[in-house]
């Protein structure tokens, strides 16, 4: 029965909640992952503000120089809102200038949650989600594994009507992130370790996947940064995933 209420829900509000990706057509975006390799792709960037700065979880906490007069600038933040991430207040919203909140709904059952954050943050940014159905779709396409909230965002913009999109700070869970983000993972080694471990994602899936959907987006004409500490990830993840094949 509890399932069956969780399908009705979302059948009857999910529409309302989408995030509409017309809200950034003709924008310039940066989507800022948590590696390490943030700082000198940031450095590397070609000078010009972008008219969104978008951030996923623990990374609201986190300063990065993107906008100097506020560098904890977050207009659109990605987050999971699950125990494993810090606690989010509307002070850190406010404090972030966040104007969007995109949740993590990966089964119809989270959106619930959904419907709760927007009755706790509401007077400060609109919640959103993106469809169940994508994630589905992306999960299709990663052997089974659930996508990274990094995949889900990268790949949202890539679709998106923007003018302009920027990616850097992803490594696919090869090295270890940003200061403060997740301070267990004290070395790259164990950054990718403890994920292939765990099993739910696949960095050499999202990889692969990732490269396939950057190459079709600048064949559609689209104007895409990839930083180059991220194509170097894509390509040791070829590496790696060709290594893999070969000993099996």
């Amino acid at each position: 029965m509890q399932s069956l209420a969780y399908n009705v829900l979302y059948r009857r509000l999910a529409h309302e909640y989408a995030l509409d990706p017309n809200q950034f057509r003709g924008k310039s975006v940066l989507v800022v992952g948590p590696a390490t390799s943030v700082y000198d792709d940031l450095q590397a960037l070609e000078s010009g503000g972008f008219d969104i700065i978008v951030k996923m979880n623990n990374a609201i906490h986190t300063e990065f120089n993107i906008d100097a007069s506020n560098p904890l600038r977050c207009d659109v933040l990605f987050h999971s809102f699950r125990g494993t991430t810090k606690s989010v207040t509307a002070d850190d919203l406010r404090a972030a200038h966040v104007k969007t909140i995109v949740h993590r709904t990966s089964k119809r059952r989270a959106f619930l949650a959904t419907l709760r954050l927007e009755e706790k943050f509401s007077a400060v940014a609109q919640v959103r989600i993106v469809p169940v159905e994508n994630y589905t779709a992306l999960s299709n396409q990663l052997a089974g594994r659930v996508a990274s909230t990094g995949l889900i965002c990268a790949e949202y913009f890539l679709r998106a009507p923007v003018s302009r999109l920027a990616l850097v700070g992803f490594t696919f869970f090869a090295t270890r992130y940003v200061n403060g983000y997740d301070d267990t993972v004290v070395s790259d080694e164990i950054a990718l370790t403890r994920v292939e471990a765990a099993d739910y994602h696949s960095p050499i899936h999202e990889a692969r996947l990732m490269h396939e959907l950057i190459t079709a987006a600048r064949a559609a004409g689209r104007n895409i940064h990839v930083s180059e500490s991220m194509q170097r990830a894509m390509e040791s993840m070829r590496l790696r995933d060709h290594h893999k094949s070969a000993q099996q």
